[in-house]
């Protein structure tokens, strides 16, 4: 039996297919575009964490336990009692990962007090219950908040979970007529401009954006 007869290719089609972009050319296209786009991403994603108001004088000034351990947050809030900025002082409490095997003081106690070393009284500072997550202590912040009736909050904040700070606070608040600001504290260890640099950084990137995403999907951001 004969073979299947092979019909020529038409001139035009043929210098078509000689003319077409060679596929090295289109790999270092793309490999060029995917680059660009990663020099316009990448200091974006430490910015996008970031959401900061000024500082304005509130009722109370609260400090996240991200932050309450912080000299740099506690000097600041020092300050803002001692120019009448603010009136009370509440502090955030991570539940001790130590407490169960060691006899520690709780990082809480220790920005007690700091506090109180610096002069501020005893009865303008409020310590909430130890939490285990940052929606917990949204929780127990609303708690103070609806008993006191507080009607101004001034929130200090990490500056890379200050948007996530951000969003869980104003859900929570919603409907108790308090107004809240957050103002971001900076990391010493982590510069989000830049974050890529040092291990830190990354840390930071790869664990914000998942529980940002998480809280996100669980509509618990405001």
């Amino acid at each position: 039996m004969s073979g299947p007869i092979e019909l020529p290719v038409p001139f035009e089609r043929a210098s078509r297919v000689r003319r077409g972009i060679p596929p090295h050319l289109v790999g270092a296209g793309f490999a060029a575009a995917l680059l660009v786009a990663l020099a316009f991403i990448t200091p974006n994603l430490g910015a996008f964490l970031v959401s900061t108001d000024l500082p304005m004088p509130s009722q109370v000034t609260f400090l996240t336990y991200g932050v309450s351990i912080r000299r740099g947050a506690l000097d600041a809030a020092v300050a803002r009692v001692r120019s009448g900025e603010t009136r009370a002082l509440v502090l955030g409490a991570l539940n001790s990962r130590d407490a169960e095997y060691y006899v520690t003081p709780h990082s809480a106690e220790l920005a007690r007090r700091y506090l109180i070393d610096a002069g501020i009284g005893p009865e303008l500072i409020t310590t909430l219950p130890s939490v285990s997550s940052e929606w917990e202590e949204g929780e127990a912040l609303r708690v103070a908040v609806v008993r006191e009736r507080w009607t101004s909050i001034v929130a200090y904040a990490p500056d890379f979970r200050s948007r996530r700070s951000r969003g869980v606070l104003r859900r929570l608040l919603n409907g108790t007529g308090s107004d809240l600001r957050v103002v971001s504290v900076p990391d010493v260890e982590v510069r989000l401009d830049r974050w890529w640099e040092t291990r830190p950084g990354i840390n930071v990137i790869y664990n914000e954006y998942p529980r940002l995403a998480y809280y996100w999907l669980l509509g618990r951001l405001g």
